[in-house]
This record gives structure tokens, C-alpha cells and sequence, in this order.
């Protein structure tokens, strides 16, 4: 998703690594007063909100619901059959997309190094993971972990609506309202994400949670893909409680199947290490990319993303310049001598 925009001319790789020249700017659905014009060419222009990210991945679900998953009638009781089959689909697609930008990015260096934030390799040999390993330790937690939880979201979610306890407000005699709330919701369903992303993330650093739970994803401060879903059990259960959202909206399951989608593809190259995804000449994919950097590299700023402009609203934006990081300690002061 095109969450964050910078300067697109850098400063380049040089040792000390990629940073945008300019600030970090956010989506133009936060400028007040509105900027119309604006707006519009990032919804429907390209890339944009909607073309290509948001929507290759309402394809993948399209594709994933019409060919692999099981028809919804044989859902109505727990059954290892299919809920082994969601989980092997969804075991796969972690591996092939996470797998897949680690190998592109840094086994075969297809982009070099010219737009990675830091020149610095993975921690091997390090006590803070897995194995003293962190590639090793964010593959074992992104497959042994996220992907059983991820499955586990979308059983219940199918059980659910199989047996009738979701999708209660039927509108299958008015197949206009039906279809138009089904795509709004596909619409919004990036929104959504943004939005429970950022309540759930400032949650997740208050100081029990940070302590117990969150620090696991933060010993992760040189990122790659596999970093994304490299999180302890308990804050996947947090971040993946999205789809909940659509457990209260959504009338027809593929809803929630776009929101699980999201929050478990998004991660992949949020956490890629390059500012872009640049597989050819005329394309240039950002996933809010250096936005999200930011906040492995100082903690306390960028919470969400440039969708919900939460981070701006509560003080938590850092846009990557010099200013924005005086800003950021100036507010670890002033917090710091609230808390004593």
C-alpha cells in the first residue's frame, strides 16, 4: 500500500545508509483544509491507494476464496480436513511472499543496497533471538507462530458465518444495498486496518505489554520481511483481532478474508529494509516502508500508518528529518518527567 510518500530523490547509500532528502509526507486524505484534487489522483491514480498494492490483494482473496477454501457449507463443524487445508494455504503464501522478498532483497541482492536504511547485516550469534540467529529466529516465529493464529482467525471466522452467528442483517432482497456495502468494506478494509493497527501497536507499548510481550518484535531493529510477523503469540492474537472488525460489518465472509489478508501480507514489505519494492523501471511499490524504519529505530514514534492519521493527531509523527527528531525527544522528556 502507497501508506507513506517521501522526497523521491534520496540520499544514497554511502555506508551510513538510504533516507529520503525531504520529509515523510502523509496520504493528502489528512491535509486540512481538504486538497480534492489531490485526493483523488492518490485514490484512483497509479500507484495509489487503490492501484496496484490494495488491489493485488483483494485478487489473492478473490483467488484464495473462489479455489482454495473449502465450500462454506462444510464448515459448519470444526473438521481437521479443512482446517488443515487453510492452514497449508496459508503456511504456503507466508513462505512464498516473505521467503520470496528475503531471497529477492538480500540473498540475491536484486535492488543492491542503494535504498536499504542500514548497511547493517542481521545479528547472527546474539542471545536476543532464536537460535542466536534472527532470520532464523523471525522464520521459525513467522511460520510456527503467525501463520496456526492466522489459520485460526479464519476458521472461526467461516464457522461463524456458515452457522449463521455473522452476517446477521441479510440484504439478499436488495442485492443493490448487499453488493455496494460488500464493496465499501472492501474499500475501507485498509482504513480499518491502519486504524486498529495504531490503537492495538500503542497498546501493545505500554510498559507490561512492552516489557512481556512486544519486545520480541523489537529486538528486530535491522528489519527484513521475515521481521513482519516475527512477534510473540500474544501480540499476533492483538494484531490479527482485526478481522473482528469485520466479525461486526462485514455480510459475506470474503470481508473478513481481505482483512486477514491485509494485516498478514502488509508486514512482508513494511519490514523489507528498502525504502521500495522497485521491480522494474516504471514501478516503484511503497508499503510505508521507511515511515515504520522509523519506528524500529527509536520506538516511541510511528505507530500507524498515513491512512488514520493518528500518529500526526496524537503527537507521534516523525517525518524523518532533523526537526521531527528534536520533536520526538522533546516529548520522551517531557513524558518522562510526568512519569517520574
Amino acid at each position: 500500500m502507497a501508506d507513506t510518500t517521501a522526497d523521491q530523490d534520496g540520499i544514497g547509500n554511502t555506508g551510513a545508509g538510504w533516507k529520503p532528502s525531504g520529509p515523510i509526507q502523509l496520504a493528502p486524505i489528512n491535509a486540512w483544509p481538504p486538497r480534492p484534487r489531490e485526493t483523488l489522483k492518490w485514490l484512483f491514480g497509479f500507484p495509489g491507494y487503490l492501484w496496484p498494492y490494495n488491489a493485488f490483494w483483494l485478487g489473492v482473496t478473490l483467488i484464495t476464496w473462489a479455489f482454495l477454501t473449502p465450500p462454506l457449507a462444510a464448515m459448519q463443524t470444526f473438521e481437521l480436513w479443512w482446517i488443515g487445508i487453510l492452514f497449508a494455504r496459508n503456511f504456503a503464501f507466508i513462505l512464498l511472499l516473505f521467503g520470496g522478498l528475503h531471497l529477492y532483497f538480500y540473498t540475491f541482492k536484486g535492488q543492491g543496497d542503494g535504498l536499504r536504511f542500514t548497511p547493517k547485516p542481521f545479528a547472527t550469534n546474539s542471545r536476543r533471538f532464536l537460535f542466536k540467529d534472527q532470520v532464523r529466529d523471525n522464520i521459525f516465529r513467522a511460520l510456527t507462530y503467525a501463520v496456526p493464529i492466522i489459520t485460526a482467525y479464519e476458521a472461526v471466522t467461516y464457522w461463524a458465518f456458515a452457522n449463521g452467528f455473522l452476517g446477521l442483517f441479510s440484504l439478499d432482497a436488495h442485492p443493490v444495498l448487499f453488493w455496494g456495502w460488500f464493496a465499501l468494506l472492501l474499500l475501507l478494509a485498509p482504513v480499518i486496518h491502519a486504524i486498529h493497527f495504531y490503537l492495538g501497536h500503542r497498546l501493545l507499548h505500554a510498559r507490561w505489554l512492552y516489557k512481556t510481550v512486544h519486545n520480541v518484535h523489537h529486538r528486530n531493529v535491522e528489519i527484513g520481511p521475515w521481521s513482519g510477523l516475527a512477534m510473540h503469540p500474544v501480540e499476533l492474537i492483538i494484531y490479527f483481532s482485526t478481522v473482528v472488525v469485520q466479525w461486526l460489518l462485514a455480510l459475506h465472509p470474503v470481508n473478513a478474508l481481505y482483512q486477514i489478508h491485509l494485516a498478514a501480507f502488509y508486514p512482508a514489505l513494511g519490514h523489507c529494509g528498502h525504502d521500495k519494492l522497485k521491480p522494474g523501471n516504471k514501478l516503484a511499490i511503497d508499503g510505508g516502508n521507511y515511515f515504520h524504519y522509523l519506528h524500529h529505530k527509536y520506538f516511541e514514534c510511528n505507530y500507524g500508518g498515513s491512512l488514520a492519521p493518528l500518529d500526526q493527531w496524537f503527537g507521534t509523527f516523525h517525518d524523518g528529518t532533523e526537526e521531527g527528531h528534536a520533536r520526538m525527544r522533546e516529548r520522551m522528556r517531557a513524558k518522562r518527567a510526568v512519569n517520574g
